[in-house]
């Protein structure tokens, strides 16, 4: 009754909004709606296992989104951790978030209607004046003096996540609202944000100088983005002013931290930006929220001196920050993760990062920033996702195996990671076909089997890629037009054949053009995919004894026994393609085999390499290494870096190596 009667006061309150805000800027491609595109083949029945665990099926319905829910009806985050906060709060709106993108995908009229049920019974717990959220004391948004936090805790501990958990939830609203039609949520979601954002106004407190000491404002302001969507949908120009605000932060005199504008014209990493100043903001995805916010204030706007600098952050964090799992960053912050030869990436962390170039590549159309998506999604993302689609890691590691935290905040089925994993299958199922907003023209940028449908053609993509060098492309088209299909960066010799005829087409620079007519095109794609081996530099790496690193290793001494595995040098990488891949202990090799790394710069190449069949693994190899200075051979068994251990427990978690 309750929450009918709050239903019914607010119907009155949503027949006045404006028509949605129009963008200034226009992105250079156009990707299909979500319900268009579908993943298929291997990575897709993975996908589809996750999606039934996580996002609609009995267990995630009944289980992990009740227990989402419940914390906003014992709001606790302030006293669950006294004196700072913690953030049980962000969990609903990442299931939101997801939930609705898988709602689209699916095209699923039975789980929009559960996701609206659970915004609604939230909606019910929203106070009269707006705030929605899981801290008692809606005002508590800044931590108290580190030395009372570390009397209390014991350690510098410095949380407050109430602002960045209600993002979540107003996002998560938003994105409800936006696969179900209902008005009723997107008010409560405006009403959130207001609430936010009067409240501040009122105290006289920039959002900048809320949130976490450390990290300088960065979650608290990662409301960028969902902000400008929100302004879009409902005109309230209170959200455009404080967008515009927002982006007032990063170009500030002194260079206070992050001041993107300013910094962003450094040729140093970002964890060198601020030297001096102890506490620097380098927590990785929180960052780049913010990226994907001022990228979204540049279509709202179009001052190009947003893109501008998000395209020479970008291109330093790939310089600086790329790590040896083709990720970026170690452990979830810049830390000069070019230089570790320990990898170890957080999942939240490879979503966002594909997820920003993602919007780089629709934007632009530049090609390079496809490379990285297929780098990240093929390797450290799948890797992160656990085979039972039950889980998945909190920390993708290089070697040894990978890191799990089951629950965060005393919560038992949520993890900041998994919640929010969905999304990057998402994105990747957005990449894979784009058509030229000018031109028409249609793109094939990926190889992973999939179909894509626009208004006037689609593609259908079959195969085994990247496991298998070939893929077959189907073009249904009401009109001729132009495909482009994507030459990868780690190649140049493919070869496009049309079928039936047998005709070939050669590629030129990063694209190869195929004229095709109205009706049906195949055409057959044949990649030159070698094995590859890859030295890691000798010089100019981290100081790896640095306790920080180390403790981050083994997972703040939860994971004692992998002190032992924390490398010490460099070694050599193997590719197929764009494949990462690893030894594992699945074939019965001892730990010593496994873990053996000594080839790196002594001049060992691949000879002859034989695919086997494995239930466990994705693609399985035999390969033969060869030593010409010395003679000597081996034989090691490989497998896709996403499949050696992408699980908790044996017979598939077993220990595994990238390292040769």
């Amino acid at each position: 009754m309750k929450l009918v009667l709050f239903a019914a006061a607010l119907v009155s309150a949503v027949s006045c909004y404006s028509i949605p805000v129009q963008y200034k800027a226009s992105d250079a491609l156009v990707s299909p709606e979500q319900k268009a595109t579908r993943l298929q083949g291997m990575i897709g029945a993975k996908a589809e296992n996750f999606f039934y665990h996580r996002c609609w099926g009995p267990e995630a319905r009944g289980v992990v989104f009740n227990e989402a829910e419940f914390a906003f009806t014992h709001p606790d985050d302030d006293v669950f951790n006294a004196p700072v906060g913690m953030w049980k709060g962000e969990f609903w709106g990442k299931l939101a978030v997801s939930g609705a993108r898988v709602a689209e995908y699916r095209n699923d009229d039975d789980y929009r209607e559960f996701l609206r049920g659970s915004a609604l019974r939230l909606i019910a717990m929203q106070r009269p004046d707006g705030y929605l959220g899981t801290y008692l004391d809606a005002e508590f948004i800044v931590p108290p003096p580190l030395e009372i936090a570390k009397k209390a805790l014991g350690w510098d501990c410095d949380w407050n996540w109430n602002l960045w958990c209600r993002k979540y939830t107003a996002w998560g609203l938003l994105a409800i609202y936006k696969t179900t039609g209902d008005k009723l949520i997107l008010k409560a979601a405006e009403k959130a944000v207001e609430q936010q954002i009067k409240m501040l106004r009122a105290k006289g407190m920039k959002l900048c100088d809320t949130g976490t000491t450390a990290m300088c404002g960065l979650p608290p302001c990662s409301i960028l983005k969902p902000l400008i969507l929100l302004y879009r949908e409902t005109g309230n120009e209170l959200f455009r002013d404080y967008a515009g605000e927002i982006v007032g932060y990063w170009s500030r005199e002194g260079n206070p931290p992050p001041n993107f504008f300013v910094n962003s014209n450094r040729d140093t990493p970002i964890f060198h930006w601020y030297d001096g100043q102890p506490r620097k903001p380098t927590k990785m995805y929180e960052l780049l929220s913010c990226l994907d916010g001022v990228l979204e204030y540049y279509r709202l706007t179009g001052e190009a001196r947003c893109l501008d600098c998000i395209r020479k952050i970008h291109a330093n964090i790939w310089k600086y920050e790329r790590n040896v799992l083709d990720s970026i960053g170690y452990n979830d912050n810049f830390a000069d993760g070019a230089r570790h030869f320990n990898g170890a990436t957080e999942p939240c962390d490879i979503i966002h990062w594909m997820r920003l170039n993602y919007d780089l590549y629709v934007i632009t159309g530049d090609v390079k920033y496809v490379d990285i998506i297929e780098l990240a999604y093929y390797n450290a993302f799948q890797a992160a996702i656990n085979r039972d689609g039950k889980w998945g890691a909190r920390e993708v590691r290089s070697h040894e195996r990978h890191s799990y935290s089951f629950g965060q905040s005393g919560m038992r089925h949520q993890h900041c990671c998994v919640n929010n994993m969905p999304r990057g299958y998402m994105d990747a199922a957005l990449a894979n076909a784009t058509k030229e907003s000018a031109s028409g023209d249609l793109r094939v940028n990926l190889y992973s089997a999939f179909t894509s449908d626009f208004d006037d053609c689609s593609v259908s993509v079959s195969g085994d890629f990247p496991f298998e060098p070939k893929a077959i492309a189907l073009i249904r088209s009401a009109k001729p037009r132009k495909v482009k299909f994507r030459v990868p960066e780690w190649t140049d010799r493919i070869t496009y054949t049309m079928l039936p005829s047998g005709k070939t087409v050669a590629p030129s620079g990063r694209w190869c053009e195929v004229e095709v007519g109205s009706g049906t095109t195949t055409v057959r794609i044949d990649f030159k995919m070698d094995f590859r081996l890859v030295d890691f530099p000798k010089t100019g790496a981290v100081l790896e004894d640095d306790e920080k690193y180390r403790t981050r290793w083994h997972n703040w001494g939860r994971d004692i026994d992998l002190k032992d595995t924390w490398r010490r040098e460099g070694a050599a990488r193997l590719y197929y393609g764009p494949l990462l891949l690893a030894k594992s202990r699945y074939w019965g090799e001892s730990a010593e085999e496994v873990m053996k790394a000594d080839m790196n710069g002594k001049g060992w190449v691949v000879g002859n390499t034989h695919k086997f069949k494995d239930e466990r693994t994705m693609a399985a190899w035999l390969v033969e290494f060869k030593n010409p200075a010395t003679g000597e051979k081996r034989q090691v068994r490989v497998c896709d870096f996403g499949s050696a251990a992408d699980a908790v427990l044996y017979p598939y978690a077993r220990q595994f190596s990238i390292w040769f």
